[in-house]
Protein backbone atom coordinates (compact mmCIF):
# COMPACT_ATOMS: atom_id res chain seq x y z
CA UNK A 1 0.00 0.00 0.00
CA UNK A 2 1.04 3.35 -1.22
CA UNK A 3 1.71 6.07 1.46
CA UNK A 4 -0.95 8.18 -0.23
CA UNK A 5 -3.56 5.59 0.51
CA UNK A 6 -2.70 5.33 3.84
CA UNK A 7 -2.93 8.85 4.23
CA UNK A 8 -6.54 8.63 2.62
CA UNK A 9 -8.14 5.88 4.39
CA UNK A 10 -7.19 7.54 8.12
CA UNK A 11 -9.46 10.92 7.03
CA UNK A 12 -11.81 11.67 10.11
CA UNK A 13 -13.76 14.45 9.62
CA UNK A 14 -14.17 16.94 12.44
CA UNK A 15 -16.54 19.75 12.11
CA UNK A 16 -18.13 20.96 8.10
CA UNK A 17 -18.21 24.71 6.83
CA UNK A 18 -20.31 25.94 3.55
CA UNK A 19 -20.20 29.26 2.74
CA UNK A 20 -21.69 30.77 -0.58
CA UNK A 21 -18.77 29.54 -2.64
CA UNK A 22 -17.15 26.90 -0.74
CA UNK A 23 -17.09 23.59 1.49
CA UNK A 24 -14.36 22.91 3.93
CA UNK A 25 -14.03 19.87 5.71
CA UNK A 26 -11.89 20.44 9.29
CA UNK A 27 -10.17 16.97 9.79
CA UNK A 28 -9.13 15.32 13.01
CA UNK A 29 -5.53 15.90 12.27
CA UNK A 30 -5.48 19.42 12.10
CA UNK A 31 -5.87 19.49 8.10
CA UNK A 32 -8.86 21.52 6.21
CA UNK A 33 -9.87 20.62 2.70
CA UNK A 34 -12.05 22.61 0.62
CA UNK A 35 -13.60 22.84 -3.01
CA UNK A 36 -15.83 25.05 -4.64
CA UNK A 37 -19.06 24.84 -3.82
CA UNK A 38 -20.21 24.09 -7.91
CA UNK A 39 -18.78 20.74 -7.68
CA UNK A 40 -22.10 20.14 -5.77
CA UNK A 41 -24.72 21.54 -7.59
CA UNK A 42 -27.36 19.80 -5.00
CA UNK A 43 -25.68 21.55 -2.19
CA UNK A 44 -25.05 24.62 -4.27
CA UNK A 45 -28.98 24.95 -4.90
CA UNK A 46 -30.13 24.15 -0.87
CA UNK A 47 -31.09 26.94 1.24
CA UNK A 48 -28.42 28.15 3.97
CA UNK A 49 -30.43 26.39 6.26
CA UNK A 50 -30.50 23.25 4.32
CA UNK A 51 -26.28 23.61 3.83
CA UNK A 52 -26.24 23.46 7.61
CA UNK A 53 -28.37 20.63 8.56
CA UNK A 54 -25.19 18.14 7.82
CA UNK A 55 -24.07 15.38 9.82
CA UNK A 56 -20.69 13.48 10.22
CA UNK A 57 -21.31 9.64 8.92
CA UNK A 58 -20.35 6.74 11.18
CA UNK A 59 -16.99 6.03 9.86
CA UNK A 60 -16.18 9.73 10.12
CA UNK A 61 -14.76 9.84 6.72
CA UNK A 62 -17.88 11.34 5.56
CA UNK A 63 -20.18 13.96 5.66
CA UNK A 64 -23.76 14.16 4.51
CA UNK A 65 -26.95 16.34 4.06
CA UNK A 66 -29.95 13.57 4.35
CA UNK A 67 -32.71 16.41 3.25
CA UNK A 68 -31.17 17.23 0.17
CA UNK A 69 -29.54 13.83 -0.27
CA UNK A 70 -25.87 14.61 -0.95
CA UNK A 71 -23.28 12.94 0.51
CA UNK A 72 -19.50 13.94 0.59
CA UNK A 73 -15.91 12.05 1.44
CA UNK A 74 -13.02 13.64 2.70
CA UNK A 75 -11.32 11.40 0.00
CA UNK A 76 -13.44 12.87 -3.08
CA UNK A 77 -12.53 16.59 -1.78
CA UNK A 78 -8.90 15.26 -2.10
CA UNK A 79 -8.51 13.96 -5.09
CA UNK A 80 -10.95 16.44 -6.90
CA UNK A 81 -13.24 16.38 -9.20
CA UNK A 82 -16.66 17.98 -9.78
CA UNK A 83 -20.24 15.48 -8.98
CA UNK A 84 -21.35 14.66 -12.53
CA UNK A 85 -23.64 17.70 -14.00
CA UNK A 86 -21.30 19.91 -12.06
CA UNK A 87 -21.14 23.07 -14.44
CA UNK A 88 -18.28 25.89 -13.11
CA UNK A 89 -20.05 29.51 -12.67
CA UNK A 90 -18.95 31.76 -15.78
CA UNK A 91 -16.42 33.61 -14.14
CA UNK A 92 -14.49 30.48 -12.79
CA UNK A 93 -14.69 29.13 -16.24
CA UNK A 94 -12.52 32.27 -17.59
Amino acid sequence: MSTSAADLSHLIVSDVSVTAKRIGLSMADGRRIEAPLWWYPRLAAASVEQRQNWQILPFGDAVGWKEIDEYISAKALIVGGAAPGATPPKEAAA
